[in-house]
């Protein structure tokens, strides 16, 4: 099982100063944010893909950059690609928040890039209903 999986934080949401609805009242993991369940995982991830968006990170390319950027290690425009293809959006299509169906598809590939997993789509469509409400 995959540290994001452990931590049910498939996206591997860093620790900031976020004190993140869900997240496990006692924190084992240094770096990475631990959740009580999956949902809450991708609803914070979802929260930061809309900040993220409203500040003019808006594309699948801005949004990786911004994510897993190569400074940190990451092969960034190999990631882009992935959840391009995986989703069939064009890197440079913008997007908004309330393109439901794209959020939910380029959640589900990121989760795939960071986690290994093949995760539902009504899981990532639960989590964000939590945050369009």
């Amino acid at each position: 099982m995959t540290r994001g999986l452990r931590n049910d934080n498939p996206l591997n949401i860093r620790h900031g100063k976020s004190q993140w609805v869900g997240m496990r009242k006692v924190q084992t993991d240094k770096a990475f944010v631990q959740f009580s369940e999956r949902v809450y995982g991708y609803r914070a991830a979802l929260v930061l893909l809309r900040n993220y968006i409203a500040s003019g990170k808006n594309t699948i390319g801005k949004i990786i950059a911004r994510w897993a950027p190569s400074s940190d290690g990451n092969n960034t425009r190999a990631y882009i690609e992935y959840v391009s293809r995986s989703t069939g959006i064009d890197a440079s299509e913008v997007l908004r928040f309330e393109d439901r169906e794209k959020l939910v598809e380029i959640v589900r590939s990121m989760a795939h890039m960071e986690s290994g997993i093949v995760e539902s789509k009504e899981l990532i469509s639960e989590a964000y209903d939590m945050v369009s409400k």
